[in-house]
């Protein structure tokens, strides 16, 4: 297909297994864990947590996860060369997530000590969920570990997505200034970058020509309305700001104007990673020539298309395109 990156599209992010288990009302009293807030554990009590929950809840799905790896996984369906940064454990859900990625190159990703988990807790018998990221590998990835010389030669577009601590952070920071100016830097803040604030993610927006922001994140950022907000972030480094706004679609600012993209109305099974696909949407078209106009509009009928399944089941391809 015409319009196929010429290098490499890189993942980099966190990588997770996304553990979702349905907590009986008699242990839900138990947790100290509220519906709609999501939660970090680290060490002891994520160990905990785990065998609580191995005992006496119900482990409903376990899927390979991480906002990156699902863009990446996407953009390698749909006929792109794709690989990914990352740090996993030496275990068993480090190899569950190595075949999560499919066709995607994993020669850069570290393999040590014990791999992220990402909890999802069904709360007794309501839909009220809460979330609890488990990082380990994760936050132990460090600048030095990313073999520079292979992505400087093969990287055509970065895309970027958070991690909970502030190693990996440093490290897509002194990567992204580190990079050909032609390598083009995508980034999905998510909920974790926007509590560091303008100023933390300075170093982000400086070097991103597409930025990714939920509202709320925006929102966070800024102090402004999520349509101020977004001509604020424009102003700081990005070519393109794309807000997504879940159901009601996308508001997209860039130099030479502003528009929305309403989401069309589907029957909705599973929205993790819409948002995702909606960034990988983008990627693809954006790379195949189309004005950004047009490449919002597909990816937007992209990540519609992709709630009315679970998980990765509904995720684009060459097939579907």
């Amino acid at each position: 297909m015409s319009g196929m990156a010429d290098g490499i599209i890189y993942g980099f992010g966190a990588l997770n297994v996304d553990l979702i288990y349905r907590v009986p009302p008699q242990l839900v009293e138990r947790l100290p864990y509220k519906p709609g807030y999501e939660y970090y554990a680290k060490g002891e009590e994520g160990d905990r947590l785990l065998e609580l929950l191995n005992k006496e809840a119900f482990l409903e799905g376990k899927y390979g996860g991480g906002s990156a790896a699902n863009t990446t996984v996407a953009l390698s369906r749909m006929g792109n060369s794709c690989a990914f940064i990352g740090k996993i454990g030496r275990d068993e859900e480090g190899d569950f997530l190595l075949e999560s990625l499919e066709e995607v190159e994993r020669e850069e990703i570290i393999r040590e000590g014990k791999t992220g988990l990402c909890i999802t807790l069904l709360l007794g018998r309501s839909k009220d969920r809460s979330l609890v990221i488990i990082p380990n590998a994760n936050d132990t990835l460090h600048y030095e570990e990313i073999p520079l010389s292979i992505i400087y030669k093969k990287a055509n577009w970065i895309h970027l997505t958070s991690f909970c601590g502030d190693k990996p952070f440093e490290a897509q920071c002194r990567l992204i200034e580190e990079l050909a100016p032609e390598t083009r830097v995508s980034v999905d803040p998510g909920m974790l970058y926007a509590h560091r604030g303008l100023e933390g993610i300075m170093p982000l927006l400086r070097r991103t020509n597409y930025f990714f922001p939920e509202k709320k994140e925006v929102e966070l950022l800024t102090g402004l309305s999520y349509e101020e907000g977004s001509r604020k972030l424009l102003s700081l480094g990005p070519e393109v700001v794309l807000c997504t706004l879940g159901e009601a679609g996308v508001f997209v600012v860039h130099e030479d104007g502003e528009f929305y993209v309403p989401s069309p109305q589907v029957p909705v099974v599973d929205t993790t990673g819409a948002g995702d696909v909606f960034a990988a949407g983008f990627i693809f078209f954006i790379l195949q020539k189309k004005t950004i106009e047009e490449s919002v509009q597909e990816g937007v009928a992209l990540a519609a298309h992709s709630v009315t399944g679970v998980g990765r089941d509904r995720y684009p391809s060459i097939k579907n395109l």
